[in-house]
């Protein structure tokens, strides 16, 4: 009870609408009387982040959490394709995401579901090679939109391996390193394959991801950097006006 008593407090103590750094969550100790230390307010701070009360917006700043945090389903398929490549890679650096996913930001659901298995440059080969062996008819290596339109399209389950980008926004999720809402969202929108089969729906997942979803807009627009995309990027994202002004002033200081 005194746990819960503490998280009404904190939050009735922070800003609503408004983002603000760890110093105001200081404060808020300092007002009981409790004078932090720059670790026991690191602390402090994950722990309000561990259980949803905060989230980031951006470097070193904080919003109370009003909106939902994307925790995508583990498939049984999935966790049986990565633990197969893990297997024979134990030290493979990847990560992973689904198509399937995409339902919870689409307007209309995907038949179609593509496993992304993202590996490090000069892997890729060997990679594709042993998933090839138990999924020969599904797996594909980096393929472009005439390969999906030809060979892909049709079929209900494919598996696309994929060089990963260097520092991609990823999590260990469940045990599986996984792709970042923000990672997924900034894909979506540079990579030739993804735009070809979402073009219709990119608009509103991306207003739905904006609107209803924690996300870390210094990580997607540093990502979107590395894809040479953030200022087209984070202008499309204004251009849907579903960020409130303080978001946005804080991502252009």
């Amino acid at each position: 009870m005194k746990s819960q008593v503490n998280i009404e407090a904190i939050k009735a103590f922070l800003p609503v609408n408004e983002p603000f750094t760890r110093e105001v969550v200081r404060g808020f100790f300092a007002r009981k009387g409790e004078e932090l230390t720059e670790e026991n307010l690191k602390v402090r701070v994950n722990r309000l982040k561990s259980k949803g009360v905060i989230v980031n917006v951006g470097r070193g700043w904080y919003k109370i959490n009003n909106k939902k945090i994307f925790e995508p389903k583990i498939s049984t398929s999935l966790k049986k394709l990565i633990t197969s490549v893990k297997k024979g890679f134990p030290f493979l650096n990847y990560v992973l995401w689904s198509t399937a996913w995409l339902n919870e930001l689409a307007t209309l659901q995907l038949f179609r579901n593509v496993f992304i298995i993202e590996v490090e440059a000069g892997s890729e080969e060997a990679i594709f090679s042993t998933v090839k062996e138990s999924f020969p008819f599904k797996t594909f290596l980096d393929p472009n939109e005439n390969e999906w339109s030809n060979y892909m399209a049709e079929r209900e389950e494919n598996i696309i391996i994929k060089t990963m980008v260097s520092e991609s926004p990823k999590e260990n999720y469940k045990g599986i390193k996984i792709a970042r809402l923000e990672k997924i969202l900034v894909d979506l929108y540079c990579d030739k394959l993804w735009k070809t089969i979402f073009s219709a729906e990119l608009k509103n997942m991306y207003t739905e991801a904006c609107t209803n979803y924690v996300l870390n807009f210094s990580t997607l627009l540093s990502y979107s950097a590395r894809r040479g995309k953030r200022e087209e990027i984070w202008n499309y994202i204004k251009a849907l006006e579903v960020l409130d002004k303080s978001t946005i002033d804080l991502i252009e200081r």
